[in-house]
């Protein structure tokens, strides 16, 4: 009895689990650079595939990136540097992205 009930469960579950949804492709990285004794600034680097430096802000505020909403918004901002090279003399592009005073 108790080996149909685990087969039942077993089954129940397999059947009943999803796959992750996938994340869009995404084109090249970011480096987040902080500095011990000023834990509040930190320095944010964009790179392209082939580890060119796109762009690089200093912020003054520290950016939790336990969180997914600050990973995913700091992808959507590598994915912009790097699909539109010319765009990337903007200045504050992550102090508009996170709506942080400077």
């Amino acid at each position: 009895m108790k080996t149909i009930i685990t087969t039942v469960l077993i089954l129940l579950c397999t059947v009943c689990s999803q796959a992750q949804i996938n994340a869009p492709v995404s084109h090249g990285f970011w480096v987040v650079e902080s500095n011990k004794n000023q834990p509040r600034v930190q320095i944010i680097r964009f790179y392209s595939d082939d580890s060119k430096l796109l762009y690089e802000e200093t912020i003054n505020t520290k950016l939790n990136l336990k969180h997914e909403k600050v990973r995913l918004a700091l992808n959507q901002l590598t994915n912009k540097l790097c699909g539109n090279r010319d765009d990337s003399n903007n200045k504050k592009l992550i102090a508009l992205a996170f709506n942080l005073k400077r």
